[in-house]
Parts: C-alpha cells; sequence; structure tokens
C-alpha cells in the first residue's frame, strides 16, 4: 500500500511516515494542482488573496492508495486520513477559537464546506494525538450538528509513539551532588524558560544544579510577543552564566545524550499542543516537571513527574490574552515551579521511584507496535 505524504516536517516523521511496516511512503508537491494555480492568478489579476491554508487539493489523481494529511483537508475524491493537534479543519476562521477565555465559534461556510468533506466516504478518518484535541474538535462540531455524528464516528485519539531510550537509571540518581536540569524547546519564551531561569537563579543561593538548554531562541508573534532582538538578548545573558550551558540547533541524537545525563525534565511552558519532549525525556527515565495545559496532563502526572497548575478555559488552554492574566500565569508558574524544585532537592530519593514509573508509562502508552496496529485499522477502511 502506498501512503502519499505532502511535508517532510516534525509532525509528519513524529507521527505517519514509517509508522506502519510494509507501507511504501510517497512525498507529493503539496498544492501541485489546477486549482492553486488557479488562486494564484487570481491573486494577482484582481490583487486578492485567497486563503487556502489547512486544504489540500488534487488536480490529477496520484499513483497512491491513501493521502494521509497532518491538519489539513482534503477536496478531491482520493482516499485521505487527516492527523491534527488541535482540530482539522485549521482555517483562520477556527483556529483561534478554543483559545478565548469563554470557547466560541462563528459558523461560516468555509467552514461548513471543509467539514462536509471529512463526512463524505472518501475520508477515512481524522485523528487526534490527543484527548484535549479531541475536545477541542467536538466543541466545534457542537456549531455544525448536521455533521455532528458521521464525523465523531470518524474520530480517534492515538497518542503519538514513543521507542524506550535504554540508560542506567540506578546509577544516574546514585548520590546526586550536582543536580542536572534539562530543557527542550525551540521557543524559550513561550515555554517558559524565562520564568524558570528566574526561578533557578534564586535557588542558585542554596542547591547545587546545574541547567542545560536546547533552544533555537525562536520567537512566537501570538503569546509572549517576543521580538527576534530580545529573544538573542535573552541568549547572551545567558550565555554568561556558568552554571547553564546551551545547545542550538543540533540534531536529535546528541539532544537524546542531553536528556540521558539528566536527573530532571524542564517545560513550564505557556502553550504546547503536546509536548514531545517530554515523550522523549520519560522514555530514557527522566521525570519532568510541566504545565497542565492541553494534552500535558495526558503524558504526565504526579506518579511519573509533576504538574503545574496555571489558569485555563474548560479546553485546557491556557489563559494569557490579557495582560492581567499573563502577569497571573507569570506569578503562578514560578511561584509552584520553585516548590516543586525545592521538593525535589528536599527529597532526591524520589527520582528514581518516579524514574521508573516514567519508563512504563511510555511502555504501556506510546508502544510503536500498538500505534501502528491502530493506524493500520483505519488505513484498512481504504
Amino acid at each position: 500500500m502506498k501512503i502519499g505524504l505532502t511535508q517532510n516536517d516534525y509532525p509528519i516523521k513524529r507521527n505517519i511516515l514509517n509508522k506502519v511496516s510494509g507501507f511504501e511512503y510517497v512525498f507529493l508537491r503539496k498544492n501541485n494542482n489546477f486549482f492553486h494555480s488557479l488562486s494564484t492568478l487570481k491573486n494577482i489579476l484582481f490583487r486578492k488573496r485567497d486563503n487556502i491554508e489547512g486544504k489540500y487539493f488534487f488536480y490529477q489523481k496520484p499513483k497512491i492508495d491513501i493521502l494521509h494529511l497532518y491538519n489539513d483537508i482534503n477536496y478531491s475524491s482520493q482516499k485521505w486520513v487527516a492527523s491534527f493537534e488541535t482540530l482539522v479543519p485549521r482555517f483562520h476562521e477556527t483556529r483561534n477559537d478554543h483559545q478565548k477565555t469563554e470557547p466560541q465559534h462563528t459558523r461560516n461556510k468555509k467552514t461548513e464546506n471543509a467539514l462536509k468533506q471529512i463526512s463524505r466516504k472518501n475520508c477515512l478518518g481524522i485523528i487526534s494525538i490527543s484527548q484535549a484535541s479531541a475536545n477541542i474538535q467536538l466543541e466545534l462540531l457542537k456549531n455544525y450538528p448536521e455533521f455532528q455524528e458521521i464525523i465523531n464516528n470518524k474520530l480517534s485519539v492515538i497518542h503519538p509513539s514513543q521507542e524506550v531510550i535504554p540508560r542506567d537509571s540506578q546509577s544516574v540518581y546514585k548520590n546526586i551532588e550536582t543536580f542536572n536540569l534539562i530543557f527542550v524547546g525551540t521557543q524559550f519564551h513561550l515555554k517558559g524558560g524565562v520564568e524558570m531561569v528566574e526561578v533557578l537563579k534564586k535557588l542558585r543561593q542554596k542547591h547545587n544544579f546545574k541547567l542545560t538548554i536546547v533552544s533555537s531562541f525562536k520567537t512566537d508573534n501570538y503569546v509572549t510577543r517576543v521580538t527576534e532582538k530580545e529573544a538573542q538578548e535573552t541568549k547572551e545573558l545567558l550565555k554568561k552564566e556558568e552554571w547553564i550551558e546551551i545547545f542550538e540547533n543540533i540534531p536529535n541524537e546528541k539532544v537524546i545524550e542531553l536528556i540521558k545525563q539528566s536527573h530532571v525534565g524542564l517545560l513550564p511552558t505557556w502553550s504546547d499542543t503536546y509536548g514531545f519532549s517530554v515523550l522523549e525525556m520519560q522514555a530514557a527515565g527522566v521525570p519532568v516537571i510541566s504545565t497542565d495545559i492541553r494534552a500535558l496532563p495526558e503524558i504526565n502526572n504526579k506518579n511519573c513527574g509533576w504538574l503545574i497548575h496555571i489558569p485555563q478555559n474548560r479546553l485546557k488552554q491556557a489563559l494569557y490574552y490579557t495582560n492581567e492574566q499573563k502577569e497571573e500565569l507569570k506569578k503562578t508558574l514560578k511561584v509552584q515551579l520553585e516548590n516543586v524544585l525545592e521538593d525535589i532537592f528536599a527529597d532526591p530519593e524520589q527520582l528514581l521511584e518516579k524514574s521508573k514509573n516514567s519508563l512504563e508509562r511510555i511502555k504501556k502508552n506510546h508502544d510503536p507496535i500498538i500505534f501502528s496496529e491502530k493506524l493500520n485499522a483505519i488505513y484498512s477502511k481504504a
């Protein structure tokens, strides 16, 4: 069976590519079709921009059996599946609904047409990578009752797979003199890096630890709104701290080696659709301190790690839209992170137990074989 893919980026590699053995995966050129060409011509002639984000058209049927998209919608007769991290369709008209203090959606024809495509027989299923995202999808469907039942029946929740990472945790946690902490996140500010460092600077007066940061300090324009200049200034200041080591743009193999040398993982994030770094840390037996937004409480808990409870709406989205909300988020984050770290430093013996539980959680809930079987069950509908 041939599976068509339109991208070769991290989400595709993490959730789709080569996940079912014996299948051939074919990369296709996105929007390589007549419709896209017409749209481009129309934009030039009428100086109008058509939003094709979240859509995928075929002009000619490719030689594949199934098209597997990520966050996109197929408008052709080709049999297809879509995995998603928030919801589908991911349009301007839908993608921010869940982020409001009280989630709400304004019904529109564009979204209606997209849901109609999902309802058709050639759509074999839509796959949410978490229950939190599935809940966001179901929230959208409340506004389109004519599609609710059929799309709900096509909706599956399949958490990403994760291979176990071999490590001798017994020796790692024996007689700790200096705690090795690790933070992995491309967007340092968005992932709570600034608040994390502020807390750690305070605790440096009493405890021995080192911090490894793996980040490219990429900015975001929708939450923290930190500029490129500000992000670079933050990085340069951190480089002056002798207890902090920074790694930028390193291969995943190097990231894994750094994780294996660590005692505790950190992801005090403001916003995250999933938290893939948490899976990799847990797979190496490294317990993680994370916030409790979106999918994070599904993959992290007090049995295998620590959760920081931050203000959020009923769809588990952190509240940060007003200055008051941002200040409350920062304050809550720092207070709870400090308390958790103090508890760890005072009782390091808990680390080995949480390490074991982290590894067991990965084996139980992210088994690549079970993941493959679930995905193949959806493909077999073709």
